[in-house]
C-alpha cells in the first residue's frame, strides 16, 4: 500500500527516517562499542573477553525486542512506538556513564539497551517507508538505511573518539544520547509521519486473510491483494526460506566482519590495509542498499536478489587470496552481499506479506537476524579455540551463502497489488 503526499512531505518524512537509523543501535552502539572496549576493560579490571560480551546481550536484547515492537507498531501505530522507543532507548544509553563495576548490571544494562533500541530501529523506520511509498519502495527503503546507518557509520565513532579524548569514556555515551534527544528525536516528533493503514485486522488464526477483509481508507491506493497475520505466514514455506537465508547469511556477514582484521593480519597484510578492506565493505554495503533497491523496484520476484547474495560466497572465497588486489575485491563483493540482505528483508516482506502485520512478521525475521549476528561471532570464536585458525569457518561460511543463494531460487513472483497511483 502507498499514500501519494507531496514532493516537499516526502523529503521531510525521508530526513526523519534517515536521522533516525543515523541514531539507532547500530551505529551508535555497535560500531562505536570497540572504542570503549580497552577504557571499560581497565577501568574495571575485566578481561576484554568479558567485555566483548555487552554485543553479545545488544544482540539478545534487539532479538527480544524486534517482535515487541512490531506487535506495538501494529497496535497502536509505528511513529508512537518509535517516539516512545526514543525516549526509553535515550535514558538507557545515558546509564552507561554511570556503571558500577559490577558484572550483571553491565550485562544487563547493555540488554535493556538493545530492548529498548528496537523500537526506534531501522525496522521501524522501514516500516514507514513501505507504508508512504510503493513505486519507488526499494529506492526509498535503501535511502533510508543505506544513508542512515553509512552516514551514522561513519558519524558517530568520530563523534565518540572527539568526545573521549575531551571528557572521558563515561561521558561519551551520555552525550551522544542527548544528541539524540536534542536533534533525532525532534525532527522524528515533527515530521515522522504514518501513512494511511488498514483500519482492522480481522482475529483469525494461522491462515490468510483476504484482502476484501480488510478496509483501507479511501486516499489508500495500491494495496497488495494479500495480507497476512504471522500466523498465516508462518504456514508458508516462503516465510521460512527468506527468514532462513537472511539470517544465516547476516549472521556469518557480522561474523566476518567483526573478524576480518585478525583473519588479515594473521597472514601478514597490515592493519592499516586491513582496515581500508573493511572501509570497502561497509562503504559498498551502504551505496549498495540503493542500487539493489532501485533493482527491486523493477523485478517482479524476490528471487532477483539471488546473484548479489551469491556475490558472498564468491567475496569468502577472494578474501582467502595471497593478492591485496584481489582481497580488496573480496571486500566489495561482501559489501554487495551485505547491502543485499539488509535491503531487501524489508522490502520482500511488504511485497509477499502485505502491511497490514507488518510489524509483527518483520519483528519476528530481525529476531531471527539479530540472535544470528550476536551467536555466530561467538561460534567462529570456539572454532578458532578449536582449531586454531579461521579456515573451517570460512568454508562454513561459503557452504551456507551457496545454500541460501539456492533457496532463494524459489522465491516466486510478488503477489498482484491493486491498481492505482503509487508514490
Amino acid at each position: 500500500m502507498s499514500s501519494a503526499i507531496p514532493r516537499r512531505d516526502d523529503i521531510r518524512l525521508m530526513i526523519a527516517c534517515t536521522m533516525g537509523a543515523m541514531a539507532g543501535v547500530t551505529p551508535v552502539v555497535m560500531i562505536t562499542f570497540g572504542l570503549f572496549l580497552a577504557s571499560i576493560s581497565d577501568a574495571f579490571h575485566w578481561s576484554r573477553g568479558f567485555v566483548s560480551m555487552a554485543f553479545l546481550m545488544l544482540s539478545l536484547g534487539m532479538a527480544v525486542g524486534s517482535p515487541i515492537a512490531g506487535r506495538l507498531s501494529d497496535l497502536y501505530g509505528t511513529r508512537r512506538t518509535i517516539l516512545a522507543g526514543f525516549l526509553i532507548y535515550v535514558p538507557a544509553l545515558a546509564l552507561v556513564g554511570l556503571l558500577p563495576a559490577n558484572r550483571f548490571a553491565f550485562l544487563v544494562l547493555f540488554g535493556a539497551i538493545g530492548l529498548a533500541g528496537a523500537l526506534p530501529s531501522t525496522m521501524m523506520l522501514a516500516r514507514v517507508v513501505a507504508s508512504w511509498f510503493d513505486a519507488r519502495r526499494g529506492v526509498m527503503l535503501g535511502l533510508m538505511a543505506g544513508l542512515g546507518n553509512g552516514i551514522g557509520a561513519s558519524v558517530m565513532p568520530a563523534l565518540a573518539l572527539w568526545i573521549m579524548a575531551h571528557a572521558g569514556w563515561r561521558a561519551t555515551y551520555p552525550l551522544l544520547a542527548l544528541a539524540i534527544l536534542l536533534v533525532a528525536f525532534p525532527v522524528a516528533f515533527i515530521w515522522l509521519r504514518d501513512a494511511p493503514m488498514p483500519v482492522a485486522l480481522p482475529r483469525v488464526r494461522a491462515r490468510e486473510v483476504p484482502a476484501d477483509d480488510i478496509v483501507f481508507p479511501p486516499e489508500a491506493s495500491g494495496a497488495p491483494s494479500r495480507q497476512d497475520t504471522l500466523g498465516s505466514a508462518a504456514r508458508r514455506p516462503l516465510f521460512w526460506i527468506i527468514l532462513l537465508t537472511i539470517a544465516s547469511g547476516a549472521g556469518c556477514i557480522t561474523a566476518l566482519i567483526a573478524h576480518l582484521v585478525p583473519i588479515l593480519t594473521t597472514r601478514g597484510i597490515p592493519v592499516p590495509k586491513a582496515l581500508l578492506v573493511m572501509s570497502v565493505m561497509t562503504g559498498t554495503c551502504a551505496v549498495w542498499q540503493v542500487v539493489i533497491g532501485h533493482i527491486m523496484d523493477r523485478t517482479r520476484a524476490g528471487r532477483a536478489i539471488t546473484p548479489f547474495y551469491l556475490a558472498a560466497f564468491a567475496g569468502v572465497l577472494l578474501l582467502q587470496s595471497p593478492h591485496f588486489i584481489v582481497i580488496v575485491a573480496g571486500g566489495f563483493a561482501v559489501g554487495v552481499a551485505m547491502g543485499t540482505e539488509f535491503g531487501a528483508l524489508p522490502y520482500v516482506v511488504s511485497r509477499y506479506f502485505g502491511l497490514a502485520a507488518y510489524g509483527r512478521i518483520a519483528g519476528a525475521m530481525y529476531a531471527a537476524v539479530m540472535l544470528a549476528q550476536g551467536m555466530t561471532p561467538v561460534l567462529m570464536d570456539m572454532s578458532y579455540d578449536r582449531t586454531g585458525g579461521y579456515g573451517w569457518s570460512l568454508h562454513a561460511m561459503t557452504v551456507i551463502f551457496a545454500c541460501g543463494s539456492l533457496a532463494l531460487c524459489a522465491l516466486p513472483v510478488y503477489p498482484e497489488r491493486a491498481a492505482g497511483p503509487a508514490a
